[in-house]
């Protein structure tokens, strides 16, 4: 995955990005843009509409890898620029699985604990990164980061109703799984400073 993300950014988000800043569109314009890119994944999710909702969803994860590399690209990184982005990101991820609940909850109700679940383990994979960091560890453990979940909703939802269910079971055990791995290696860590 790391090698995707590393490929991607040089031959894709780099090029857009340049585009970008000779445009002069600011960092945290282009966050609040990957936020509005959330809302129409989750009324497309909601409606479900899945495919469609998944295009947004791309959209707004492309988007989201723009805002941190035009700051770089403008030496114009800032605390709050980092914590705009931050927060935006939890915000999407929260729409996309409240799209798939609002859809899921008058389709088939028993999907709803998986939903809360892989919700459940995403949320504590990016609390617990945030929180080590806060120690001046930085848990780059686990295989199921940000990247990993939203490429995953992703070809769930282009796979279908009845495979997304499959995806989400594979997110709570693996998001549960990257948040005990970045638990012991926070642990770890702080026990040798």
């Amino acid at each position: 995955m790391h090698k995707i993300k590393i490929l991607g950014r040089k031959y894709f988000v780099k090029p857009i990005v340049r585009v970008l800043v000779k445009m002069k569109i600011p960092a945290n314009i282009v966050t609040l843009i990957s936020l509005f890119l959330g809302i129409v994944a989750f009324l497309f999710y909601w409606q479900g509409t899945f495919w469609a909702g998944a295009i947004f969803l791309f959209l707004c994860g492309i988007f989201d890898t723009f805002d941190g590399e035009i700051a770089r690209q403008t030496n114009r990184v800032t605390k709050i620029g980092g914590f705009l982005d931050s927060t935006v990101d939890r915000i999407n991820e929260f729409l996309i699985y409240l799209g798939l609940f609002s859809y899921y909850y008058t389709h088939e109700a028993y999907v709803l604990f998986w939903i809360f679940s892989a919700m459940f383990g995403s949320m504590m994979v990016s609390y617990t990164r945030a929180r080590s960091e806060s120690l001046g560890i930085s848990p780059q453990v686990g295989f199921f980061e940000r990247f990993t979940r939203i490429l995953l909703l992703i070809i769930g939802s282009f796979l279908g109703k009845s495979i997304m269910v499959y995806v989400l079971v594979l997110l709570t055990f693996g998001t549960i799984q990257t948040m005990i791995q970045r638990i012991i290696y926070t642990h770890i860590k702080s026990a040798r400073n």
